[in-house]
């Protein structure tokens, strides 16, 4: 029986690598000496028969001691020579077959054939002899240094994967310090355009103003987008599942981009199809994250043209289904780059491209298990598109008020507010705000000035600043909260450059009232006062309601 080079395998060791090499005897051999052979090692399987490196027979030891063991055996077999007591037909093995093919081979044949040994050659010359008991401890070999390699292989991975990693949240961490670091400026240049644009300027001046407004919102967008994404890609991108009315998200949503879009001249359509009161257990922020980016997208090919913005929602027993779509008129997308533009640092048509927004958009998407895609109009310009499928929430939801209803911030007449911050440029833009709102104001340096300020006078609000020396923010309204009596009361609101949603909810969580972010936008921050005195004058009522009930009793 002959087995031929019918498989070679680079990957996996040859037959030749694993098997044994014993020393051949010629036919002439006594059976004496092959018995002393035997004898001498007792771990030696068979002895093949060789005639000018050919082999002509294999002796396998079982079947040689039993013909020993026969009746006159000693007799029969030892004087004579190695013909007449080997397998004159032995399974021979090419050597270049790989030990996977032969053991395929080996385990279709006879069972008798499993008992018996064969010989490897290589063009017909003798390379070495094997049996099933060795290609078993060979298969126990291969599969201990496959082992071996993949346990390797997955150290290598895990090693090169951490390492991303670290580099990922290394460069995380940078933009998370450099975002901060140029939300400070920025604040200033913000806040005091806005202030410029109350003012009764000409109309060339006011074009100049608000195109510093929009080149520096343009370019905070650029920094939350690159440190969003850098979050995503460190396993940092963290979404908060919340129950979100999806009506009153895309009313939040038309109010932001509604005046944007009448500035660029274009038709912004934002509709809402499903049960008014249907809410999901989602981050409403993050999802508006993803419209904002797509809209904001639309309207830079759409100028002078139409964007439509919808949702529709439905649900379907305890899950929400959301088919949310983006559409605009402008040059569509190249047919070519459509698979790619969600991936960071592609563009799409037009001079402005897409920018880092659709690969954010993709990230939040993906964690939220939902699929998002882009294609081409019949007639002109894409369609942006996310489906999502979400858990249902129950909600109550409240009439909005309006904001012409907020105008004034609260019955205190006059509210004296203490602003904290180490910037200077910060507390005068704060102080600017503040009289425009009718507060009047006094300001501290850091957490440390501003504990013992409002130890030692009355405030009707604290806007505090996070980073500072000596005292940041959140520990400075720890201390505040500890003071007895209405000084460890008073309505915080937190002014940061660091209001990602996480850190928001710390800030809430150690006792601070809202949280608005820089660049402060002054109606952002009129609201925010507002509910914080509007809360603050509830739970005093409510106290002196106590008070009274208890004094009754």
């Amino acid at each position: 029986m002959s087995l031929g080079n019918t498989e070679f395998s680079a990957s996996m060791p040859t037959i030749e690598f694993l098997t044994q090499r014993v020393d051949p005897v010629p036919p002439e051999t006594t059976g004496a000496h092959i018995f002393a052979r035997f004898q001498a090692d007792a771990d030696l399987p068979c002895i093949p028969v060789v005639v000018d490196e050919r082999p002509v027979g294999l002796i396998e030891r079982n079947d040689f001691l039993m013909k020993l063991a026969a009746p006159l055996g000693h007799a029969l077999y030892l004087s004579r020579d190695a013909t007449h007591v080997m397998d004159p037909d032995p399974t021979m093995v090419d050597a270049g077959m790989s030990f996977r093919s032969v053991c395929d081979v080996m385990l279709k044949a006879e069972r008798a054939q499993l008992m018996r040994g064969f010989v490897v050659v290589h063009e017909g010359r003798y390379r070495g002899v094997g049996t099933a008991a060795s290609l078993l401890q060979a298969s126990a070999e291969v599969q201990r240094r496959a082992t071996d390699e993949l346990a390797e292989q997955t150290r290598l991975l895990s090693d090169t994967q951490s390492q991303a990693l670290a580099a990922a949240r290394a460069k995380s961490q940078f933009l998370g310090i450099m975002s901060h670091e140029l939300r400070t400026p920025m604040n200033g240049v913000l806040a005091v355009a806005e202030l410029l644009r109350r003012q009764p300027l000409n109309a060339q001046a006011q074009a100049h103003v608000s195109t510093i407004v929009e080149s520096s919102e343009t370019l905070l967008r650029i920094l939350q987008d690159a440190l969003d994404l850098s979050r995503a890609e460190a396993g940092e991108l963290e979404l908060s599942q919340e129950p979100t009315p999806l009506r009153a998200l895309m009313d939040d949503v038309q109010t932001l981009w509604a005046p944007r879009a009448s500035q660029d001249d274009v038709s912004l359509m934002i509709g809402y199809e499903g049960d008014t009161e249907l809410a999901a257990h989602v981050d409403g922020v993050r999802l508006k994250q993803v419209f904002n980016n797509l809209i904001g997208n639309a309207l830079k090919f759409a100028r002078n043209g139409m964007v439509e913005a919808g949702l529709k929602a439905w649900a379907e027993g305890d899950r929400v289904r959301i088919e949310a779509r983006v559409r605009d008129d402008g040059p569509g997308v190249d047919p070519e780059r459509v698979d790619a533009i969600f991936e960071p640092f592609v563009h799409g048509a037009g001079p402005d491209g897409a920018g880092l927004g659709l690969a954010i958009c993709r990230q939040i998407v993906d964690r939220m298990n939902g699929r998002i895609w882009a294609e081409n109009n019949p007639g002109r310009g894409a369609t942006f598109a996310f489906d999502l499928d979400l858990p249902r929430a129950h909600v109550e939801v409240a009439a909005s008020a309006e904001v012409s209803d907020l105008v004034e911030l609260n019955a205190v007449q006059n509210p004296h507010v203490l602003i904290v911050d180490d910037n200077a440029t910060n507390r005068i833009v704060a102080q600017a705000l503040c009289e425009m709102f009718g507060c009047t104001s006094e300001t501290a340096e850091d957490g440390v000035q501003a504990v013992e300020a409002v130890r030692e006078r009355r405030f009707d609000m604290v806007l505090m600043d996070i980073k500072m020396p000596r005292m940041d923010g959140v520990q400075a309204t720890r201390a505040i909260r500890a003071l007895d009596g209405p000084a460890g009361r008073v309505p915080i609101v937190a002014l940061t450059a660091n209001a990602d949603p996480d850190d928001a909810r710390t800030y809430l969580a150690e006792g601070m009232a809202a949280v608005v972010e820089k660049p402060i936008k002054p109606e952002r921050l009129r609201l925010a006062m507002h509910a914080a005195l509007s809360e603050t004058e509830a739970s005093e009522a409510a106290d002196v309601v106590e008070a009274k009930a208890r004094s009754a009793a």
